[in-house]
């Protein structure tokens, strides 16, 4: 799957991230073995493979821009926040850009935040103008922030007697129903989720 010297440059990715805040380089390696288990299961190709590994490793490197008093706020962000929010992905792209071995990933790792109704950023892309292995990695990356976000609550914050798996269904599903994310490919990564976290054939 991987191709000679990838493993130095995810070591180096992961490295570079892991020195900006552990817990965005322990991220990566976490997106990478869902992904892998996610798209052997869907029996994705060798190729389609090594893009959700190097999306994992990739799509949050713009991150590395955003100030620590916005990017690790536990509370509400102001417009102006959201704004060098939404420019991260743009960012990425452009690190990968300087890079020739990232160069293939730039318009995976641009269009990451992208919707299928056209409501995502940075370009509002909809439909089959975001890449199906995008798609694929969206749904990892989005159960992946639930489910972390939910295991390191505070103990302030209410917890749930349903498994944190169930409540990264139920908020992929508000955005499945809102037109944001394919229903086909969300049915199956919400079988897939069941039999990650249960076990089972």
């Amino acid at each position: 799957m991987l191709r000679p010297g990838d493993a130095d440059i995810l070591n180096f990715l992961e490295q570079i991230q892991l020195a900006r805040n552990v817990t965005a380089g322990l991220r990566c390696y976490r997106l990478r073995t869902m992904c892998l288990h996610f798209g052997r299961w869907l029996k994705l190709n060798k190729t389609q493979l090594r893009q959700l590994v190097f999306l994992s490793y990739c799509h949050g490197l713009g991150k590395l821009s955003i100030p620590d008093s916005i990017l690790l706020n536990p509370g509400s962000l102001s417009e102006q926040d959201w704004v060098k929010i939404r420019e991260y992905p743009e960012v990425s792209a452009l690190i990968c850009k300087q890079l020739p071995g990232l160069k293939e990933f730039v318009p995976l790792v641009l269009s990451h935040q992208e919707r299928l109704n056209g409501t995502g950023y940075p370009k509002g892309l909809k439909g089959d103008e975001i890449p199906f292995i995008v798609q694929v990695f969206q749904l990892v990356n989005i159960a992946d922030a639930i489910i972390s976000k939910r295991l390191h609550r505070t103990r302030n914050e209410p917890s749930s007697d349903r498994p944190y798996w169930m409540q990264a269904i139920e908020e992929i599903t508000k955005e499945m129903e809102a037109g944001a994310r394919d229903r086909n490919l969300c049915e199956k990564f919400f079988r897939f989720l069941e039999l990650f976290y249960q076990g089972g054939g």
